[in-house]
């Protein structure tokens, strides 16, 4: 299949920048011809580029150039992120089937001139998108209740072959690592983890758009003993053989345990399932107690690895995609 993947920007190490450069990644190791947009390029689209991926900021324009010959604007399937985008590539592609994954449950906000607009996770109602597709089971079903949308779920996945562990960890923590593009320095979540680090007398790391920026952010985590964030954020350090803390400006969620997992996945390991409260430090310490040992980190390498693949996302991306395809033809 020739396959648009879209997405708000491709310029930063974020969440659904790093989740659309895994599964363009992942679908052309398949076989498909895989092509990237997004109004924003840089070090996504870079290395998508070093891959012999096209990326386009318009239509008309690549990034770079190759010898290969391109698809001319014309693709089986597009599947992309966030409002604008669909709605763009909509105006451009008005036969072409579109999956649109969802990532979040904030569906409008309000702009500096005080008028309230669809965020970009606003679902494109108005774009004739195939199928929705959602993230956890909190998105599916914002999505039914808000819009009486059926969406299917495919988890957040990863490219696990790239993301195995160099060395071990240390009997006690020594290093926290705090992986997160949502907090200032100052904020209090990152304080209260500032905290934690100081009372094991551990090294505190913190990394994101705000904190110190890392190109890979695997040394960073191999080089931890804990991985506090949300999100892709947390699971990159679980699959890593790391402990994983949910915790973040939603609130603290909880370590990934056989115990909390089934409740950290429904909200995709944002920490929503705290309704806000934030742990103090000593009720962190004392989860970190608990749960630092090698069979719970054992088990988070295995859950990610066997719920979290991005092959098995992509086999089910494009079994979504042969399904419109067909009812397209259909018609």
């Amino acid at each position: 299949m020739r396959i648009l993947l879209a997405n708000n920007t491709l310029s930063q190490l974020a969440g659904s920048e790093t989740w659309t450069c895994t599964l363009a990644l992942q679908l052309k190791k398949l076989g498909h011809e895989v092509e990237c947009f997004s109004p924003q390029l840089g070090a996504i689209s870079d290395h998508l580029a070093r891959q012999e991926i096209g990326c386009r900021d318009r239509f008309g324009k690549w990034t770079r150039s190759f010898s290969k010959i391109f698809s001319n604007w014309k693709y089986d399937v597009i599947i992309a992120n966030h409002h604008h985008i669909v709605q763009g590539l909509r105006r451009w592609f008005p036969w072409t089937p579109i999956l649109s994954t969802v990532h979040g449950i904030i569906h409008r906000q309000k702009h500096p001139d005080g008028v309230e607009r669809p965020a970009p996770e606003h679902p494109a109602i108005d774009s004739k998108v195939g199928r929705f597709v959602a993230v956890s089971e909190e998105v599916r079903d914002v999505l039914k209740r808000d819009f009486d949308i059926d969406a299917v779920i495919v988890r957040n996945f990863f490219d696990l072959e790239s993301l195995k562990p160099a060395g071990g960890i240390s009997e006690r923590p020594k290093r926290i690592l705090f992986n997160s593009n949502y907090n200032n320095p100052s904020s209090p979540e990152v304080e209260i983890i500032r905290e934690v680090a100081a009372h094991y007398a551990a090294e505190f790391v913190p990394v994101g758009l705000n904190h110190t920026k890392v190109l890979d952010i695997r040394q960073s985590i191999d080089s931890a003993d804990i991985v506090v964030g949300i999100g892709r954020s947390v699971l990159e350090g679980v699959a890593m053989g790391r402990l994983g803390l949910v915790h973040g400006h939603w609130g603290t969620g909880g370590v990934v345990s056989p115990q909390t997992v089934e409740t950290l996945r429904q909200c995709n390991f944002s920490g929503r399932n705290a309704r806000g409260r934030l742990m103090a430090p000593a009720e962190i310490v004392a989860l970190i107690d608990r749960c630092y040992n090698p069979d719970v980190m054992g088990w988070g390498m295995d859950y990610v690895r066997k719920e979290h693949n991005v092959a098995d996302a992509a086999n089910r991306y494009v079994q979504l995609a042969l399904e419109l395809i067909a009812n397209a033809r259909a018609r």
